[in-house]
């Protein structure tokens, strides 16, 4: 096409205008470089037809050699040979997505626990206070623990709640009393507090 344009020595641009075609289509039917051409085999042959007309080639002729030459892919117009690479998603990528999301919600978990868990327990005992007078013959335990996931008072292990607090009811005699309040963590760290208070009877 290009050798027969200079052959009857047509403007490229001149004939675009005059076609309503864009030069870069033109060029591009020249060049057999057909994928920059949107619209897929319907536009291009279209565009091929006006363009072999005008350079007083046949149209049939050319339109042939195009699909010869060419075959549809699901996007482009290839050469022969040629295949446009397409990503498609198999089972094999679902379940390798999934394996990658547990390992990384593992690591995340066990990570969250050193982190939140390393080094020796933090114990604080809000409820009684040191010395405290309690009227009745139960006493609460309350407090709040860091860095651990096991308190035990007076022997009996408590659970934690979300917020790592926890609250417990025990007996207590007339007269003075003392709890004991341990803490531990996963690593063997522990730690130990006691708090005197005295129980009257009502």
């Amino acid at each position: 096409m290009q050798r027969r344009r200079q052959e009857l020595d047509k403007n490229l641009v001149q004939l675009a205008k005059h076609l309503k075609i864009k030069a870069e289509y033109l060029t591009a039917l020249e060049k057999d470089d057909y994928r920059i051409i949107p619209g897929g085999v319907p536009i291009i042959t279209g565009v091929l037809t006006n363009y072999s007309r005008a350079l007083k080639l046949d149209p049939v002729k050319m339109s042939a050699i195009f699909r010869r030459d060419y075959v549809v892919g699901p996007r482009s117009v290839l050469p022969n040979g040629l295949s446009e690479k397409t990503f498609t998603w198999t089972p094999t990528h679902t379940v390798a997505v999934i394996v990658f999301i547990l390992i990384f919600l593992t690591g995340v978990f066990y990570y969250s626990r050193s982190f939140f868990l390393g080094g020796s327990p933090a114990l604080k005992l809000d409820v009684p206070k040191e010395g405290e007078l309690i009227i009745g013959n139960s006493v609460i335990v309350k407090g709040r623990l860091k860095r651990g996931d096991i308190v035990v008072v007076n022997g009996d292990k408590v659970l934690l709640k979300a917020d790592n607090s926890f609250e417990t009811l025990i007996d207590c005699r007339p007269g003075d009393n003392v709890i004991l309040v341990e803490a531990s963590n996963p690593g063997g760290d522990k730690e130990q507090l006691t708090r005197r208070f005295i129980c009257q009877e009502p």
